[in-house]
C-alpha cells in the first residue's frame, strides 16, 4: 500500500512538502530583502541563482518569495517612526 502523505521529494529534514516550501519561500524572501532585489522579477531570479538556490525552486517560488519580501519591506516602512 502506498503512503500518499509521505513527500516524494525528500530534500533535507523529514517534513511535509508544504513546510519545506514555506521555509524555502521565507529564506528566499529574506535574501531578496537583503540584496534589494524584490522589486524586479529578473533581478530576483539572478540573485537567487547566484546564491545557489535550485533552478526549479527559483522558477516555481520566485513570485511568492517576491510577494513576501515586498510585504516585509512595506511592514518595515510602515512601522518606522
Amino acid at each position: 500500500m502506498t503512503d500518499f502523505t509521505t513527500p516524494f521529494l525528500l530534500d533535507g529534514p523529514l517534513m511535509t512538502t508544504s513546510e519545506r516550501r514555506a521555509r524555502l519561500i521565507k529564506s528566499m524572501a529574506a535574501e531578496l530583502v537583503k540584496h534589494g532585489a524584490a522589486g524586479d522579477r529578473g533581478d530576483a531570479i539572478h540573485v537567487l541563482h547566484a546564491l545557489h538556490y535550485g533552478v526549479v525552486n527559483i522558477h516555481c517560488l520566485v513570485d511568492e518569495a517576491r510577494t513576501l519580501a515586498m510585504q516585509e519591506i512595506v511592514a518595515k516602512e510602515m512601522s518606522a517612526p
